[in-house]
């Protein structure tokens, strides 16, 4: 066995990048004593050991400050912080599931955008039967808007030509509806494209007019955000409802 290795061959013989190994050096967690020929850092078995002890406790993906503590610790106290690190994973990984079920859902929404482009104006229902007030100021619309972009809603009045900003799910116990589905109405879905963050009575007007022209009254446009993204700047794109009558 060799008595010595330079970090090179040592990065190589574990797997470790050379920058980490140097990093755990400057952390405290390692020691190497250099050549004293060419100032080279060299490992000597026994460190080679620890390196790997700590390079087998990061699969473990336990923390930098809780590496450090590592020789101090008992069998209970060891016993003990893997128990917490384990409970810290159960918590990152509900997390990260969380995360990829709405990577998924705004990846379906992007297929909802592609069909709603091919099949305009086409009759279909709102997936909600109520819209409520989302004031600025209210830190739960907040979370639930930062939670699932989903259930954020632009609601615009045709006859008083005014745009609200609604969730599609309550925020407090018994909210009054700034909208309810009427069902006397019929509804046709299509895509809405408004500026960033900065909805537009013109961003609906060609829609409006479009469906007044087929003989169409209006009095509400739903619009339920699905995702921003770049046509010439950046928009954000709702799937929208008109809610419609029938002129006599």
């Amino acid at each position: 066995m060799k008595k010595t290795f330079h970090i090179g061959e040592l990065s190589k013989l574990l797997g470790i990048p050379k920058s980490t190994l140097r990093y755990w050096e400057k952390a405290g967690l390692i020691t190497s004593p250099r050549n004293t020929e060419n100032n080279y850092r060299k490992y000597y078995p026994s460190t080679i050991y620890t390196i790997s002890d700590l390079a087998h406790y990061r699969c473990l993906r336990m923390s930098l400050q809780d590496m450090r503590k590592l020789p101090q610790l008992s069998p209970h106290e060891l016993a003990d912080s893997l128990i917490e690190l384990d409970h810290n994973l159960d918590q990152q990984l509900e997390e990260l599931y969380t995360a990829k079920e709405y990577i998924q859902r705004k990846v379906q929404y992007i297929g909802e955008y592609k069909r709603l482009c091919q099949n305009e104006y086409q009759p279909e229902d709102p997936d909600y039967n109520k819209v409520y007030i989302f004031s600025i100021d209210d830190t739960d619309a907040w979370s639930e808007y930062i939670k699932d972009q989903y259930q954020s809603i632009l609601l615009y009045h045709t006859e008083d030509d005014r745009i609200e900003t609604g969730l599609a799910v309550p925020t407090s116990e018994n909210p009054p509806p700034i909208w309810e589905k009427d069902r006397n109405a019929f509804y046709v879905s299509f895509v809405l494209k408004v500026g960033y963050s900065n909805p537009s009575k013109d961003d609906f007007k060609p829609h409006l007019d479009n469906l007044q022209s087929r003989g169409f009254k209006i009095t509400n446009i739903l619009a339920r955000y699905l995702f921003s993204a770049c046509d010439d700047k950046y928009y954000d794109y709702y799937k929208a409802f008109a809610e419609v009558y029938k002129e006599k």
